[in-house]
């Protein structure tokens, strides 16, 4: 938490948090959304997600497979989604299993579809979680393209740009994670008010506390605990509204994202291949996407067999 007046954070400021049920109102929108789900006969998703208890500011959008939908306070997420908001949104979303997350302004975030651990990736923007596993839910991990972010029991916070990515442990131990290249591998164990920041692949540098900088560009809403129970505000589970099929711009970041969190993509975008302006922007761009290239330019098939000859070995007889 934020001290106003001195402006810097205060080691266990927080006080014990409750980590109880998940409230009432919570259950009963994700039943209903869940079951909106049955009923279009579509698979129930049972990985990471949440629902939306507050959205304030500027609108945001979800792409869901390979359709672009805006979205309010009352929708499910579900895993595959990704979020992008205004630069004057945020978001507060009550997750399964408990934990919480905030997601600030100019934030682009995906809900990356695994079944071990919890993940959210962040190409760009603010996340906060304030991470509960219970005795039924796992860690959750929240990782940028340089290094992230894990725990079962946490408050953490991410911030990415195009030049760094910084982490502000405020409450609970964690691990720490590097990203080198295509792979996320664990790093040293953290402890609360530790910050860190990653340039490029260089170094982790790590400080006793946040930098005033980070403290500055940090959005208001972090600056407190995340709100709970703010869905039971909520009168009705609401439906993310489609606007249209994907576009090249619309998901352009997301398939040129490390190799290793786009599994799944061809399948899932492959359909707008169709779309022959899509069509000319992923070949366009192949050296960014290259596994697409058999996809847009199928080799042709193989020359038929040609019989063999009366003096072929398979037609001879064996020689005794």
């Amino acid at each position: 938490m934020i001290n106003k007046k001195q402006k810097t954070v205060m080691v266990g400021g927080c006080g014990a948090r409750k980590r109880g049920l998940m409230h009432p109102r919570w259950i009963a929108l994700v039943v209903v959304g869940l079951w909106s789900w049955l009923a279009e006969g579509k698979p129930v998703p049972t990985e990471i997600g949440g629902l939306v208890s507050i959205a304030d500011g500027d609108p945001f959008t979800i792409v869901r497979r390979a359709n672009l939908h805006t979205g309010s306070k009352g929708v499910t997420l579900i895993a595959g989604d990704i979020i992008e908001t205004g630069p004057h949104a945020f978001l507060a979303i009550e997750m399964q299993g408990g934990s919480l997350v905030g997601i600030g302004p100019s934030t682009q975030v995906y809900f990356m579809p695994r079944a071990d651990v919890a993940t959210l990736v962040v190409l760009r923007g603010w996340v906060k979680a304030d991470i509960r596993a219970g005795s039924k839910s796992g860690a959750m991990r929240v990782v940028g393209t340089r290094m992230g972010i894990q725990s079962r029991q946490a408050v953490v916070l991410l911030s990415a740009d195009e030049r760094s990515d910084e982490i502000f442990d405020e409450q609970g131990s964690a691990t720490l994670l590097l990203r080198e290249d295509a792979a996320t591998r664990a790093g040293k164990e953290v402890q609360p008010n530790q910050f860190f920041v990653r340039e490029g692949r260089t170094d982790v540098v790590s400080q006793p506390r946040p930098s005033p900088e980070f403290v500055a560009k940090m959005p208001v809403p972090f600056h407190d605990p995340l709100p709970e129970h703010a869905s039971a505000k909520l009168k009705k589970a609401a439906a993310p509204q489609l606007i249209r099929e994907v576009n090249y711009v619309d998901v352009e970041t997301w398939i040129n994202m490390p190799r290793d969190w786009r599994s799944g993509f061809i399948s899932r975008f492959r359909g707008r291949l169709k779309d022959p302006a899509f069509f000319a922007a992923m070949d366009a761009h192949m050296a960014q996407h290259p596994e697409w290239h058999d996809i847009l330019h199928p080799p042709p098939p193989p020359d038929e067999d040609v019989p063999p000859g009366p003096n072929s070995r398979a037609q001879s007889s064996p020689t005794h």
